[in-house]
């Protein structure tokens, strides 16, 4: 990067996800079997407008709400995986409509020990790259002042706020309760934490900042 440049970095994944960074590549092979089949193997329920390997993310909540008491193990790992593909579909790795997924992410829940060994972190930092960086070549391709990008853009936005400060809402609750050391950090940022906050657009909050990034630029976090 030139001088002068920042971004995300694994490290920021890291401390404000606790999300691995190191570990098995997060590579998803497609199967040979049917979709469908496939769904019925590991859910144990399918969707009758199941197309192209693409699921609603609202029929896994609506048919996986409420795990029952007397659940077997093979239904509760069943239960488990629909919440996954649905935290996978829905923010890690969603797309820009963020109301469905592919099921090709439900095989890598399918082995419960390997889906522990994947680098998540590094899975959901390279995704959210690519998502920007479409983003972007699609806006210089029709001069558009906006775009939409999938990925977990809550990511961003906390490390903004960790990063630069003066962009942050601001904090309800005390440094006793919250650790400066906590992991993630990104917890420190729920809404029962912080309070509402508008950044002013007057270019004195702002500005004198921009020549001396050492104010402007938090480096460590607080």
């Amino acid at each position: 990067m030139s001088f002068g440049e920042v971004t995300i970095t694994l490290e920021d994944v890291a401390t404000l996800t606790g999300l691995a960074i190191d570990g098995d590549a997060v590579i998803v092979d497609i199967p040979d079997e049917d979709w469908s089949a496939m769904c019925l193997r590991l859910l144990g329920q399918a969707p009758t407008d199941l197309g192209g390997g693409v699921i609603r993310i609202t029929w896994l909540r609506e048919t996986f709400d409420e795990l029952p008491l007397s659940a077997s193990p093979e239904t509760t790992e069943q239960f488990a995986r629909a919440y996954a593909l649905s935290l996978m579909g829905g923010v890690l790795f969603s797309d820009r409509s963020g109301g469905s997924v592919h099921l090709q992410y439900l095989l890598l829940v399918e082995d419960w020990g390997r889906a522990g060994r994947f680098a998540w972190g590094a899975a959901v930092l390279s995704y959210l790259y690519r998502e920007m960086d479409r983003s972007a070549l699609q806006m210089t391709a029709s001069s558009s002042l906006g775009g939409d990008f999938g990925g977990w853009s809550a990511l961003l936005m906390i490390w903004t706020w960790e990063r630069f400060p003066h962009t942050s809402p601001l904090h309800a609750v005390t440094g006793a309760q919250i650790t400066q050391d906590a992991v993630p950090r990104g917890l420190r940022w729920l809404p029962a934490h912080t309070r509402y906050h508008v950044l002013n657009s007057n270019e004195s909050d702002v500005g004198p900042h921009s020549y001396h990034m050492k104010y402007f630029y938090q480096w460590p976090p607080s």
